[in-house]
């Protein structure tokens, strides 16, 4: 569930949602609304917490997200209700999510880590999602329940208290900050370059390229994650050891020694020539 502090600003990324069709594809429904109610954590009543059908901001084609800063008064679980009419005439449908808000005073060092609570999450697109998707790709993490078989399931979908599937190791936020890091590199890998590129902007070699430096550092920090669970005993004749962190490094090195040679050749400056055109026969 999503935790917000009181005070907090929503941005795109925060409380957002994709319009797609049968394709895929994202597109414009002819109206979308939202409203917010609050959760009464006793007797699970619902009572409406904002204006009645708010209209979201539209961040780009199917993309809109919550435009509101959380109020200072709430407290404890809320959900969000979008209202999507997609042709004129029709009904609406509705699709819900369930937030979570915390009082907290950032000003203030007692609580453990106020930036997870004031930070906005990265905004995803259709082509940035598509990069994500390379590096899920590169990291086999596009498809838990085919690829995970002894990994013990996460938080995804719960059924009667069981998890029905498993789920991915690597969210699309860590990634998406994983990209941004790797294009950094790659802009200050030729000293002589005099232009910056953003995963907004740069160019489809480098997008790639970069996607190969996302996963290699997404590897990494796994490897830092699992270095603080290693452990090993043994009892009776029979040892365990669990030393994941350093499999999770080696992988990472193999996709850093591919990214480090190409990148360096992808932000090479290539020489080229200019001149002034003119008329073969001067008069």
């Amino acid at each position: 569930m999503i935790n917000f502090a009181q005070g907090k600003m929503l941005a795109p990324g925060d409380l957002n949602i994709l319009i797609r069709d049968e394709s895929g594809s994202l597109y414009d429904p002819f109206g979308i609304t939202y409203s917010i109610f609050s959760i009464d954590p006793n007797t699970k009543a619902e009572t409406l917490a904002t204006i009645p059908n708010t209209v979201p901001i539209r961040d780009n084609t199917g993309i809109y997200h919550v435009g509101m800063s959380i109020p200072s008064t709430w407290g404890g679980i809320f959900k969000l209700v979008w209202y999507i009419t997609r042709y004129s005439g029709n009904g609406y449908d509705t699709i819900f999510e369930e937030f979570q808000v915390t009082n907290f005073d950032p000003a203030r060092s007692s609580y453990e880590a106020s930036s997870v609570m004031m930070s906005s999450r990265p905004q995803i697109t259709s082509d940035i999602a598509g990069l994500v998707m390379t590096v899920r790709e590169l990291l086999s993490d596009n498809n838990p329940d085919r690829n995970y078989h002894f990994r013990p399931p996460t938080a995804g979908k719960t059924i009667a208290g069981f998890s029905a599937r498993v789920g991915f190791i690597w969210t699309d936020d860590t990634i998406i900050r994983m990209l941004k890091l790797a294009i950094a590199q790659m802009n200050v890998i030729n000293p002589l370059n005099i232009y910056s590129y953003t995963v907004d902007n740069m160019p489809e070699s480098w997008s790639q390229i970069s996607c190969l430096g996302a996963a290699a550092k997404c590897l990494s920090s796994e490897a830092a994650r699992w270095a603080a669970e290693e452990f090993g005993y043994s009892l009776n004749g029979v040892s365990l050891d669990i030393n994941k962190a350093s499999t999770y490094q080696s992988l990472a090195e193999a996709y850093k020694s591919e990214f480090n040679e190409i990148a360096a050749q992808a932000a090479m400056n290539r020489p080229f020539s200019s001149g002034l055109r003119q008329s073969r026969w001067l008069i």
